[in-house]
């Protein structure tokens, strides 16, 4: 009863508590001073989050639930913080009016105007005569009326917008004015009866436009290319991108060649995840000339199914085998032998791994339907185990592997190689001595039979490999100024090797594993190095290695023939089973090896992203101060007293502000020496047959002048035959806010003269075509991380100060329309 009759009387107890307290007073009276005003206060709109507000004046109407505030007006609502002179927000409306230096900030863009009205529920409003910077694209708008629909959707009338970092009261470089526009952050920016102008002078017309911005990838055309080739003639290409979805694109991009024909390439990538990725690129052409259809399709897929399998493959194919010899531009492409073609699955154990590989050759310039195809091979090796955990390690290598080809016949062969070695054995810490020995054991399925022609009589081979392998590295440190060290070592090493002589008549060559030569061989070798250590890190001075070969046993007295490029027997269409035999002349001493680096390699590294987007984590390396690098790699010949090989690389920078590259390449004619063979990588036991020199000069160099040019240069010239093989000029124009680039080149090659053009507006697109790699090759040292370049590279970011609008002009003033 007691519980149930204070239930009734809570009720009649309350009424007569509120009807005897006075009204309460709103937070602070409407004529409160200000000295008595609060200076930051909270409230709450309808359907929206709560709002908190600072100022030096702040008065509420509770009669009308409006606030009004004044002098330094700071407005925050989540993420959307706003301030002004002048605020007023009307709770019941949910409306918000900032007049005085209004300025908008969310996490898309920034807005700054003189008058500014926004639904608090919404975050929708009115903007007039403002400017808008759109960080990640580093897009700035300005507009006579912006309507804001949501946090990233935008309309405005009669404005502007340009990527151009403009300094206050300066006129952009370039910018485009429009009549209406309509913006979608992570989308893209469309526009209507726009107008590109340059220094504010309209020079071209656009009834509309549209390009994304860069904070996503999507659909939509890519700037057009045109050019011309003396080969090729006019050239033009128009891509189309197709982001098909967050982790898949195809490009489609038409292009004609008034001399050639026409055609188009088809470039599809995907990035399914982290583990597997790849692109694929199919290139067709209507050749007119030869009236007949051309094609190269390439490509590239890698795949970690798991920690221990893997996946890659690789596709190089074309119609027919002239056909980079005919339609490339490149040198290198040009003097393929053939289209390699692979497909190489693995699986790691935990003491070895097995694979299956697969490897098609398309001839080229070299090779015919008799070349032989690894289709498919299998392999397992067996890893450093000790039996019994006893001072012998064992590993075995096993392959089977079928020869196929097109025309003639086809084998297999089975190869067993167990190795025996163990651990280094130390004499007093100061000489260390590895044993090995490796047996190895191949079986083929077919042979050479006495007329030289194959045979079906299979054949085999047992031979071995023994080595004992000493070393020894002794070390002392100096020190430096300013905590700095040099560290000297010195790293000895020799090495024995014998393999007894065995039958090879009979054996079908293919690979070096059919061609295993006698070996009784002593290859000595010491390295030194000076390395200067410090808090930065450590650079080179010097890493110097001397190595040469010594024939215990009777020397080597015959090889097989090597074929160049430009001899009368390269690019037969026929792969002797046994190629013929050459005399050359038996020598106990090797060539004398010599290879020096001074100074560290200049190599800017920047990574990208499977869609080649430079990642934002990735370091980018920029030289500083004067770089000097010298690479030497030569063969002395001890018998005559020269030089037989000398290959050189000469390279100094003056930070980024010039450098100049010199290389050279000579070969004396006669034998040329063989470094490292399949049992030892380090060693000279063969000399290839007697062929023709090479004597020829490289030079690159490049240079920054005060006006805004990079300009560079490279060279190729034969000094043997007294012409140049290739010369490249390149030059690019950056404006003083790098928003906008004009990249030239001119590239003579022996039969052709190319010459083009790139431009780059930065954050809405670029020209690419092939000359792009060779500009970038050329002037990327001295412009390592700068923006604005007609190739992809790292988005710099305006440096204002967060309540600074940008200074391109009065908010809303629209100069450079059209007439």
């Amino acid at each position: 009863m007691g519980r149930r009759r204070w239930s009734v009387l809570c009720p009649f107890l309350l009424a007569v508590l509120f009807i005897l307290v006075p009204d309460l007073p709103p937070a602070f009276p409407a004529s409160a001073a200000p000295s008595d005003a609060p200076k930051s206060v909270s409230a709450k709109p309808a359907t929206a989050q709560p709002i908190n507000i600072t100022a030096e004046r702040i008065e509420y109407f509770k009669d009308t639930e409006i606030y009004e505030a004044t002098g330094s007006v700071v407005i925050v609502q989540g993420s959307l913080r706003l301030t002004a002179d002048r605020v007023t927000i009307m709770m019941l409306s949910g409306t918000l009016f900032a007049e005085g230096h209004a300025h908008l900030k969310d996490p898309a863009a920034d807005v700054w105007s003189d008058r500014l009205e926004l639904d608090v529920n919404t975050s929708a409003g009115v903007i007039t005569n403002g400017t808008m910077y759109f960080k990640e694209s580093n897009t700035l708008v300005t507009g006579r009326l912006f309507q804001r629909f949501s946090d990233d959707h935008f309309r405005v009338k009669d404005g502007t917008f340009t990527n151009c970092d403009a300094q206050e009261g300066q006129i952009p470089a370039w910018r485009f004015t429009f009549k209406d526009i309509d913006v979608n952050v992570g989308e893209g920016i469309y526009a209507n009866n726009a107008w590109l102008c340059v220094n504010d002078v309209p020079l071209v017309p656009f009834p509309s436009i549209t390009y994304p911005f860069q904070t996503a990838r999507k659909s939509g055309f890519l700037v057009p290319t045109v050019g011309y080739n003396t080969v090729f003639g006019t050239t033009a290409q128009q891509g189309y991108f197709w982001a098909i979805d967050p982790s898949r694109d195809l490009t489609v991009s038409p292009q004609y060649m008034s001399n050639r024909g026409y055609g188009s390439d088809f470039q599809y990538r995907y990035f399914l995840d982290r583990k597997t990725k790849g692109q694929f690129l199919m290139s067709f052409l209507q050749d007119t000339e030869v009236s007949k259809s051309r094609a190269l399709i390439s490509g590239t897929h890698t795949q970690q199914v798991n920690k221990d399998l893997s996946i890659r493959a690789q596709a190089f194919l074309l119609s027919d085998p002239n056909y980079l010899t005919d339609l490339s531009n490149s040198g290198v492409q040009r003097a393929l032998p053939s289209g390699d073609s692979m497909l190489y699955v693995n699986q790691r154990f935990a003491t070895g791994n097995l694979y299956l590989l697969g490897l098609y050759l398309q001839p080229l310039t070299a090779g015919g339907k008799d070349t032989f195809q690894r289709l498919p091979e299998i392999g397992h090796r067996l890893a450093n185990v000790s039996p019994f955990d006893g001072p012998v390690i064992v590993s075995m290598d096993t392959t089977v592997a079928n020869f196929y080809r097109d025309q003639g016949f086809t084998l297999s062969r089975v190869d067993l190689m167990p190795t025996l070695s163990t651990d280094v054995i130390n004499v007093g810490h100061v000489v260390g001595f590895t044993p090995q020995l490796r047996l190895r054991e191949v079986y083929y399925t077919k042979s050479v039979g006495a007329n030289g022609l194959g045979s079906d009589k299979p054949a085999s081979r047992e031979t071995f490999w023994a080595s004992l392998e000493g070393t020894s590295r002794l070390v002392r440190r100096f020190g430096l100024s300013e905590g700095q060290s040099l560290l000297h070592t010195i790293e000895p090493h020799v090495v024995y090797e014998y393999v007894p002589p065995t039958k090879q008549s009979d054996i079908v060559q293919v690979d070096d594993v059919d061609n295993l030569l006698k070996k009784n061989l002593v290859t000595y070798s010491l390295r030194s190095r000076l390395l200067e250590q410090g808090a930065k890190g450590t650079s080179n001075w010097l890493d110097l290695t001397v190595a040469q070969s010594y024939h215990s046993g009777s020397p080597q007295t015959e090889h097989r023939q090597f074929v160049f490029s430009d001899s009368p027997e390269f690019g037969t269409v026929t792969q002797p089973i046994q190629p013929p035999a050459t005399p050359v002349p038996g020598r106990k001493f090797s060539d004398i090896w010599t290879r020096m680096v001074l100074g560290n390699p200049i190599l800017p590294v920047r990574g990208t992203d499977p869609f080649g987007t430079p990642l934002k984590t990735t370091q980018i390396v920029k030289p500083e101060g004067k770089l000097l690098t010298l690479t030497l790699d030569s063969f002395y010949d001890p018998y005559r007293g020269k030089l037989s090989q000398l290959n050189t690389d000469l390279r100094y920078q003056d930070d980024s502000l010039w450098y100049v590259e010199v290389g050279q390449r000579y070969t004396q004619d006669g034998n040329r020496v063989r470094r490292g063979d399949i049992w030892n990588p380090i060693s000279f036991n063969e000399v290839f047959a007697p062929t023709q020199g090479i004597q020829f000069v490289t030079a690159t160099a490049a240079i920054r002048t005060p006006l805004g040019w990079t300009v560079g240069a490279r060279s190729y010239y034969d000094i043997k035959d007294g012409k140049g093989s290739e010369t490249d000029i390149v030059a690019l124009y950056q404006n003083p806010c790098r928003c906008w680039s004009l990249g030239l080149f001119y590239i003579k090659f022996p039969d052709r003269t190319q010459y083009n053009f790139m431009i780059n507006l930065t954050g809405i697109g670029w020209t690419e075509n092939f000359g792009t790699a060779v500009v970038k090759s050329i002037l990327s040292p001295l412009l390592v991380g700068e923006r604005g370049l007609p190739w992809s590279a790292p988005l710099v970011k305006r440096q204002y100060a967060p309540e600074t609008p940008p200074g391109i002009g009065p908010p809303g003033q629209s100069t450079g329309g059209p007439p």
